[in-house]
Protein backbone atom coordinates (compact mmCIF):
# COMPACT_ATOMS: atom_id res chain seq x y z
CA UNK A 1 0.00 0.00 0.00
CA UNK A 2 1.76 3.28 -0.90
CA UNK A 3 1.38 6.60 0.96
CA UNK A 4 -1.21 8.21 -0.19
CA UNK A 5 -3.73 4.87 0.02
CA UNK A 6 -2.01 4.97 4.17
CA UNK A 7 -3.55 8.77 4.27
CA UNK A 8 -6.81 7.74 3.20
CA UNK A 9 -7.18 4.52 5.03
CA UNK A 10 -6.21 6.49 8.02
CA UNK A 11 -8.81 8.74 7.61
CA UNK A 12 -11.66 6.41 6.88
CA UNK A 13 -10.52 4.82 10.04
CA UNK A 14 -10.12 8.29 12.09
CA UNK A 15 -13.30 9.96 10.54
CA UNK A 16 -15.44 7.15 11.00
CA UNK A 17 -14.23 5.49 14.35
CA UNK A 18 -18.18 6.52 15.65
CA UNK A 19 -20.21 6.88 12.62
CA UNK A 20 -23.94 6.90 14.68
CA UNK A 21 -24.75 10.44 14.62
CA UNK A 22 -27.10 12.42 17.43
CA UNK A 23 -30.55 12.53 15.97
CA UNK A 24 -32.52 15.44 17.30
CA UNK A 25 -36.01 16.02 16.47
CA UNK A 26 -37.57 19.53 17.33
CA UNK A 27 -41.29 20.06 16.52
CA UNK A 28 -43.77 22.89 17.66
CA UNK A 29 -46.12 25.36 15.82
CA UNK A 30 -44.69 27.48 12.76
CA UNK A 31 -43.01 30.63 14.14
CA UNK A 32 -41.69 29.10 17.43
CA UNK A 33 -38.17 29.72 16.59
CA UNK A 34 -36.91 26.39 16.16
CA UNK A 35 -34.25 27.09 13.34
CA UNK A 36 -32.84 29.77 15.83
CA UNK A 37 -32.27 27.40 18.52
CA UNK A 38 -30.60 25.38 16.30
CA UNK A 39 -28.28 27.90 15.48
CA UNK A 40 -27.78 29.07 18.73
CA UNK A 41 -27.30 25.38 20.51
CA UNK A 42 -24.05 25.64 17.67
CA UNK A 43 -23.09 28.69 17.84
CA UNK A 44 -23.46 29.13 13.99
CA UNK A 45 -25.59 29.95 11.41
CA UNK A 46 -26.91 26.28 9.50
CA UNK A 47 -30.43 26.48 9.76
CA UNK A 48 -32.47 28.69 7.68
CA UNK A 49 -34.57 30.82 9.49
CA UNK A 50 -37.64 31.87 8.04
CA UNK A 51 -40.37 34.79 8.87
CA UNK A 52 -43.20 33.40 7.27
CA UNK A 53 -45.23 31.85 9.92
CA UNK A 54 -46.02 28.96 7.61
CA UNK A 55 -42.70 27.93 7.11
CA UNK A 56 -42.78 24.46 8.33
CA UNK A 57 -44.54 22.31 5.63
CA UNK A 58 -42.26 19.92 4.87
CA UNK A 59 -39.58 18.20 6.88
CA UNK A 60 -35.87 20.35 7.61
CA UNK A 61 -33.10 18.47 8.21
CA UNK A 62 -29.99 20.42 9.23
CA UNK A 63 -26.71 18.35 9.64
CA UNK A 64 -23.92 19.55 11.53
CA UNK A 65 -21.33 17.35 11.85
CA UNK A 66 -21.87 14.24 13.87
CA UNK A 67 -25.99 16.22 15.20
CA UNK A 68 -28.69 16.04 13.33
CA UNK A 69 -31.14 18.63 13.49
CA UNK A 70 -34.98 17.56 12.03
CA UNK A 71 -37.48 20.29 12.15
CA UNK A 72 -40.41 18.54 12.06
CA UNK A 73 -43.79 19.63 10.17
CA UNK A 74 -46.57 20.56 11.90
CA UNK A 75 -48.52 17.46 14.06
CA UNK A 76 -52.39 16.90 13.20
CA UNK A 77 -52.94 18.81 9.86
CA UNK A 78 -54.41 18.69 6.31
CA UNK A 79 -50.91 17.74 4.85
CA UNK A 80 -49.67 15.45 7.92
CA UNK A 81 -53.02 13.97 9.58
CA UNK A 82 -52.72 12.10 12.85
CA UNK A 83 -52.94 8.66 11.67
CA UNK A 84 -50.00 9.00 8.93
CA UNK A 85 -47.66 10.86 11.32
CA UNK A 86 -45.95 8.23 12.84
CA UNK A 87 -45.71 5.88 10.31
CA UNK A 88 -43.90 8.84 8.11
CA UNK A 89 -42.01 10.39 10.77
CA UNK A 90 -40.86 7.34 12.72
CA UNK A 91 -40.45 8.28 16.02
CA UNK A 92 -38.06 5.78 17.56
CA UNK A 93 -34.81 6.64 15.13
CA UNK A 94 -34.56 10.13 16.89
CA UNK A 95 -32.49 9.97 20.09
CA UNK A 96 -34.62 13.24 21.70
CA UNK A 97 -37.39 15.55 20.62
CA UNK A 98 -37.70 18.73 21.82
CA UNK A 99 -40.81 20.49 22.00
CA UNK A 100 -40.66 24.38 21.09
CA UNK A 101 -43.31 26.60 21.90
CA UNK A 102 -43.71 30.40 22.19
CA UNK A 103 -46.50 32.03 23.79
CA UNK A 104 -49.23 29.24 25.30
CA UNK A 105 -48.53 25.49 24.40
CA UNK A 106 -50.85 24.31 21.39
CA UNK A 107 -53.12 21.70 22.03
CA UNK A 108 -51.73 19.82 18.60
CA UNK A 109 -48.30 19.87 20.32
CA UNK A 110 -49.33 18.70 24.19
CA UNK A 111 -50.89 15.30 22.01
CA UNK A 112 -47.43 14.64 19.92
CA UNK A 113 -45.98 15.13 23.45
CA UNK A 114 -48.03 12.36 25.38
CA UNK A 115 -47.58 10.13 22.22
CA UNK A 116 -43.53 9.79 22.25
CA UNK A 117 -43.65 9.77 26.06
CA UNK A 118 -46.26 6.54 25.68
CA UNK A 119 -44.08 5.09 23.28
CA UNK A 120 -40.76 6.09 25.72
CA UNK A 121 -39.31 8.73 23.61
CA UNK A 122 -37.08 11.64 25.54
CA UNK A 123 -39.00 14.74 25.33
CA UNK A 124 -38.13 18.23 26.80
CA UNK A 125 -39.94 21.26 26.84
CA UNK A 126 -39.02 24.52 25.59
CA UNK A 127 -40.58 27.90 25.82
CA UNK A 128 -39.01 29.76 23.68
CA UNK A 129 -38.84 33.90 22.61
CA UNK A 130 -38.89 34.77 26.39
CA UNK A 131 -37.54 38.14 25.53
CA UNK A 132 -41.04 39.14 24.87
CA UNK A 133 -42.55 37.83 28.00
CA UNK A 134 -43.98 41.07 29.92
CA UNK A 135 -46.62 42.26 31.74
CA UNK A 136 -46.35 45.52 33.77
CA UNK A 137 -48.39 43.96 37.02
CA UNK A 138 -46.32 40.35 37.67
CA UNK A 139 -42.71 39.88 38.05
CA UNK A 140 -40.65 37.45 35.11
CA UNK A 141 -40.79 34.74 38.00
CA UNK A 142 -44.51 34.98 38.05
CA UNK A 143 -44.80 34.89 34.54
CA UNK A 144 -42.72 31.86 34.29
CA UNK A 145 -44.69 30.51 36.86
CA UNK A 146 -47.79 30.60 34.91
CA UNK A 147 -46.23 28.90 31.93
CA UNK A 148 -44.85 26.12 33.77
CA UNK A 149 -48.11 25.33 35.43
CA UNK A 150 -50.30 25.50 32.05
CA UNK A 151 -47.75 23.37 30.37
CA UNK A 152 -47.59 20.68 33.54
CA UNK A 153 -51.84 20.71 33.71
CA UNK A 154 -51.85 20.32 29.79
CA UNK A 155 -49.28 17.39 29.47
CA UNK A 156 -50.63 15.49 33.12
CA UNK A 157 -47.32 15.37 34.21
CA UNK A 158 -44.47 17.35 35.97
CA UNK A 159 -41.74 18.12 33.37
CA UNK A 160 -39.15 21.24 33.36
CA UNK A 161 -39.58 24.11 31.08
CA UNK A 162 -36.63 25.48 29.65
CA UNK A 163 -36.79 29.08 28.80
CA UNK A 164 -35.11 30.40 26.04
CA UNK A 165 -34.39 33.88 23.71
CA UNK A 166 -32.41 33.90 20.88
CA UNK A 167 -32.09 37.59 20.73
CA UNK A 168 -28.51 38.30 21.17
CA UNK A 169 -28.64 41.62 22.86
CA UNK A 170 -27.78 40.36 26.30
CA UNK A 171 -25.19 36.67 26.86
CA UNK A 172 -26.28 33.56 26.04
CA UNK A 173 -25.95 32.43 29.66
CA UNK A 174 -28.89 34.83 30.11
CA UNK A 175 -30.92 33.73 27.63
CA UNK A 176 -31.31 30.13 28.68
CA UNK A 177 -29.15 28.49 26.23
CA UNK A 178 -26.51 26.50 28.24
CA UNK A 179 -29.37 25.34 30.05
CA UNK A 180 -30.63 23.66 26.76
CA UNK A 181 -27.87 22.02 26.07
CA UNK A 182 -27.05 21.37 29.39
CA UNK A 183 -31.22 19.51 29.05
CA UNK A 184 -30.25 18.11 26.21
CA UNK A 185 -26.89 16.16 27.10
CA UNK A 186 -28.89 15.07 30.21
CA UNK A 187 -31.47 13.34 27.88
CA UNK A 188 -29.57 11.64 25.98
CA UNK A 189 -27.78 8.39 26.35
CA UNK A 190 -24.25 7.92 27.71
CA UNK A 191 -22.83 7.02 24.52
CA UNK A 192 -24.26 10.31 22.75
CA UNK A 193 -23.30 13.18 25.49
CA UNK A 194 -19.97 13.65 24.14
CA UNK A 195 -20.23 13.28 20.91
CA UNK A 196 -22.84 16.00 21.16
CA UNK A 197 -21.04 18.15 23.74
CA UNK A 198 -18.32 18.23 20.92
CA UNK A 199 -20.32 19.58 18.50
CA UNK A 200 -22.27 22.79 20.16
CA UNK A 201 -20.59 26.29 21.00
CA UNK A 202 -19.45 26.78 24.59
CA UNK A 203 -21.36 29.31 26.23
CA UNK A 204 -19.95 28.35 29.81
CA UNK A 205 -16.19 28.00 31.20
CA UNK A 206 -17.22 24.67 32.36
CA UNK A 207 -18.63 23.45 29.09
CA UNK A 208 -15.16 25.07 27.75
CA UNK A 209 -12.73 22.88 29.73
CA UNK A 210 -14.62 19.78 28.96
CA UNK A 211 -14.14 20.89 24.80
CA UNK A 212 -10.65 21.42 25.53
CA UNK A 213 -10.36 17.98 27.09
CA UNK A 214 -12.37 15.64 24.33
CA UNK A 215 -10.25 18.07 21.36
CA UNK A 216 -6.85 16.44 23.73
CA UNK A 217 -8.33 13.08 23.88
CA UNK A 218 -8.86 13.06 19.80
CA UNK A 219 -5.82 14.61 18.91
CA UNK A 220 -4.26 11.84 20.74
CA UNK A 221 -6.31 8.83 19.32
CA UNK A 222 -5.87 10.06 15.57
CA UNK A 223 -1.96 9.66 16.56
CA UNK A 224 -2.35 5.89 17.53
CA UNK A 225 -4.61 5.36 14.70
CA UNK A 226 -1.78 6.74 12.80
CA UNK A 227 1.04 4.41 13.82
CA UNK A 228 -0.99 1.59 14.44
CA UNK A 229 -1.67 1.80 10.16
CA UNK A 230 1.76 2.09 9.78
CA UNK A 231 1.68 6.11 9.29
CA UNK A 232 4.89 7.43 10.32
CA UNK A 233 5.22 10.92 8.98
CA UNK A 234 8.23 12.30 9.46
CA UNK A 235 7.45 16.09 10.28
CA UNK A 236 10.68 18.83 9.78
CA UNK A 237 11.37 21.80 7.70
CA UNK A 238 13.47 19.96 5.01
CA UNK A 239 11.67 16.52 4.25
CA UNK A 240 7.81 17.94 4.30
CA UNK A 241 4.46 16.70 5.75
CA UNK A 242 1.51 15.51 4.53
CA UNK A 243 -0.43 18.44 4.69
CA UNK A 244 -4.03 16.78 4.82
CA UNK A 245 -3.44 15.04 7.83
CA UNK A 246 -2.37 18.23 10.20
CA UNK A 247 -4.98 20.69 8.08
CA UNK A 248 -7.66 18.52 9.05
CA UNK A 249 -6.93 17.83 12.27
CA UNK A 250 -6.76 21.32 12.99
CA UNK A 251 -10.15 21.90 10.62
CA UNK A 252 -11.50 19.07 13.66
CA UNK A 253 -9.89 21.40 16.48
CA UNK A 254 -11.43 24.72 15.16
CA UNK A 255 -15.09 22.87 14.67
CA UNK A 256 -14.46 21.40 18.28
CA UNK A 257 -14.39 25.34 19.61
CA UNK A 258 -17.05 26.30 16.95
CA UNK A 259 -14.57 28.90 15.41
CA UNK A 260 -15.72 29.60 11.96
CA UNK A 261 -13.62 30.07 9.06
CA UNK A 262 -15.17 33.32 8.73
CA UNK A 263 -15.19 34.20 12.34
CA UNK A 264 -11.19 34.22 12.02
CA UNK A 265 -11.10 36.40 8.69
CA UNK A 266 -13.58 39.19 10.43
CA UNK A 267 -11.30 39.38 13.74
CA UNK A 268 -7.90 38.78 12.47
CA UNK A 269 -6.41 42.46 12.95
CA UNK A 270 -8.91 42.28 15.83
CA UNK A 271 -7.63 39.61 18.16
CA UNK A 272 -3.99 38.35 19.26
CA UNK A 273 -4.59 34.94 19.10
CA UNK A 274 -6.89 34.98 15.25
CA UNK A 275 -3.57 35.21 14.06
CA UNK A 276 -2.68 31.84 15.14
CA UNK A 277 -5.34 30.36 14.58
CA UNK A 278 -5.59 31.29 11.27
CA UNK A 279 -2.61 29.33 10.46
CA UNK A 280 -4.88 26.24 9.78
CA UNK A 281 -7.13 27.42 6.95
CA UNK A 282 -4.44 27.56 4.09
CA UNK A 283 -1.91 24.82 3.15
CA UNK A 284 0.71 27.57 2.83
CA UNK A 285 0.52 28.65 6.42
CA UNK A 286 0.52 25.38 7.84
CA UNK A 287 3.81 24.77 5.96
CA UNK A 288 5.00 28.06 7.40
CA UNK A 289 3.20 27.12 11.03
CA UNK A 290 5.65 24.03 10.85
CA UNK A 291 8.97 25.87 9.71
CA UNK A 292 8.67 28.02 12.59
CA UNK A 293 7.32 25.55 14.96
CA UNK A 294 9.97 22.72 14.52
CA UNK A 295 13.28 24.00 15.42
CA UNK A 296 15.53 22.32 17.58
CA UNK A 297 14.25 23.57 20.81
CA UNK A 298 10.91 22.33 19.66
CA UNK A 299 12.25 19.10 18.68
CA UNK A 300 13.47 18.63 22.26
CA UNK A 301 10.06 19.34 23.60
CA UNK A 302 7.77 17.35 21.07
CA UNK A 303 10.14 13.91 22.98
CA UNK A 304 8.26 14.14 26.22
CA UNK A 305 5.33 14.18 24.15
CA UNK A 306 5.60 10.71 22.21
CA UNK A 307 5.02 8.29 25.69
CA UNK A 308 1.58 10.14 25.73
CA UNK A 309 0.56 9.35 22.17
CA UNK A 310 0.98 5.21 22.65
CA UNK A 311 3.06 2.28 23.47
CA UNK A 312 3.26 0.88 19.95
CA UNK A 313 6.61 0.49 19.19
CA UNK A 314 7.21 1.65 15.12
CA UNK A 315 5.91 5.25 16.46
CA UNK A 316 8.78 7.70 15.55
CA UNK A 317 9.43 11.15 15.90
CA UNK A 318 6.91 12.23 13.21
CA UNK A 319 4.13 10.54 14.81
CA UNK A 320 5.30 12.96 17.94
CA UNK A 321 5.79 16.13 16.17
CA UNK A 322 2.29 15.90 14.91
CA UNK A 323 0.62 15.35 18.38
CA UNK A 324 2.68 18.56 19.33
CA UNK A 325 1.84 20.42 16.51
CA UNK A 326 -1.71 19.59 17.52
CA UNK A 327 -1.62 20.43 20.99
CA UNK A 328 -0.21 23.55 19.79
CA UNK A 329 -3.01 24.58 17.83
CA UNK A 330 -5.43 23.10 20.30
CA UNK A 331 -4.14 25.73 23.11
CA UNK A 332 -4.49 28.71 20.16
CA UNK A 333 -7.77 27.73 19.89
CA UNK A 334 -8.96 27.16 23.68
CA UNK A 335 -7.42 30.75 24.09
CA UNK A 336 -9.76 32.57 21.18
CA UNK A 337 -12.51 30.39 22.57
CA UNK A 338 -11.82 31.67 26.06
CA UNK A 339 -11.49 35.56 24.97
CA UNK A 340 -14.64 35.17 23.19
CA UNK A 341 -16.52 33.80 25.97
CA UNK A 342 -15.06 36.24 28.40
CA UNK A 343 -16.34 38.79 25.83
CA UNK A 344 -19.58 37.63 25.70
CA UNK A 345 -20.06 37.47 29.60
CA UNK A 346 -18.83 40.79 30.47
CA UNK A 347 -21.44 41.99 27.33
CA UNK A 348 -23.20 44.18 30.09
CA UNK A 349 -20.90 45.57 31.76
CA UNK A 350 -19.73 47.14 27.84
Amino acid sequence: MNLKNQVEEFFLKWNGEDNGKVKIAMFGQPGAGKSSLINELVGEKIAQVSAETDATKKTQVVEYNDVVFVDLPGYDTSEYPINAYFTQFEPLQYDLFVCVFSGKIQAADVELFKKLTKCHCQCIVVRNKTDGLYDPEKSSETLRGEIIDDVRNQLGQKVTVIFTSCKKTVPACERGIPALQQAIINSLDEALQDKFLRNVRAYTKKTLEAKKAMAAAAIKKAMVAASANGLNPIIGVDVGIDLKILSNMYKKIRKAFAITDNEIKENVMKNAFVEKVALGLKKESVTEAIRKTMNEKTQKKVARFIPLVGKVATMGMGAGSMYYLGMEYLNNCYKYAAKRLEDEINMRES
